[in-house]
């Protein structure tokens, strides 16, 4: 049982989804659908005591989602924190093992990241919809209601960076299927692991996009222009010039799960 005060408050501006340039990668996603205002106040997570309190002007306790856990828990399992995201009383540690296993893929340094990154974008809710903006459009033969952002890491289909054409039909157009019992739901983009899947494809394609772009910076600071990116495709300009309105709450969930885990965090 993780102590009370692991609990930080988190400040997170509402964070709309930027259109990314043409065939940009990573498009990320706004605040889940069912935040109170345009600048909402919720905590990265709670003791597991804590489930079932709502944060300060957050999110009201929502369902846990339609995937929910893994199947298996890690062993080991470096990102484990025992929390609890309190707007949508969901276990923070569910997706560790898809996190773990696609960092591993694309050699990501840092898959704590991914979890911050999850909490910002989804409260760890799978079913999770938002962009009302259509941040890539809406392509030909697609509806307005394909065109958004979906899941934990808040993926655009419509952007065209699903790694490999997963989470789509045979169409092209992207698979929303919901219920885990269904035949389709393998291939979902809502499904957990098809979903992290593309999303730590998307900022991996970011990270060696600016490491072309701007040599000589540091991992770390590569770390957060690719994750910068991932919210607003181009915000990058420079080692130390990229996306501080969507990086900031995601490293300070970051160092709130760091610590509940004893995981040795980056400097960020």
């Amino acid at each position: 049982m993780k102590s009370e005060q692991a609990a930080l408050v988190i400040t997170l501006a509402l964070l709309g989804c930027s259109s990314p340039s043409s065939g940009g990668p990573g498009a990320g996603g706004s605040q889940p659908t069912g935040t109170a205002s345009t600048t909402a106040t919720g905590t990265g997570g709670a003791s597991a005591s804590s489930s079932g309190t709502t944060g300060t002007g957050g999110a009201s306790s929502a369902s846990a989602g339609t995937g929910g856990a893994s199947t298996g828990a890690c062993s080991p399992d470096p990102l484990h924190t025992g929390l609890t995201a309190v707007q949508t009383n969901i276990s923070v540690d569910s997706f560790d093992c898809e996190i773990l296993r696609w960092a591993a893929y694309y050699q990501e340094p840092d898959p704590m990241i991914f979890k911050a990154i999850i909490y910002v974008e989804s409260r760890f809710d799978d079913t999770s919809v938002a962009c009302p903006n259509d941040p890539c459009g809406t392509p030909k033969g697609w509806t307005a209601a394909e065109s958004g952002c979906y899941g934990l890491m808040q993926v655009v289909p419509a952007c065209g960076d699903d790694p490999g054409g997963i989470g789509l039909l045979p169409s092209g157009q992207p698979n929303l299927t919901t219920d885990p019992t269904a035949a389709g739901w393998a291939g979902s983009i809502f499904n957990p692991d098809v979903n992290i899947h593309t999303g730590i494809s998307g900022v991996a394609g970011n990270r060696a996009q600016v490491e072309k772009q701007f040599p000589g910076c540091t991992v770390d600071q590569y770390t957060l222009m690719a994750v910068g990116n991932y919210n607003s495709y181009g915000s990058t300009t420079s080692c130390t010039q990229y996306n501080t309105n969507y990086d900031d709450p995601v490293v300070t969930a970051y160092k709130q799960y760091a610590a509940a885990a004893g995981y040795p965090a980056h400097a960020y």
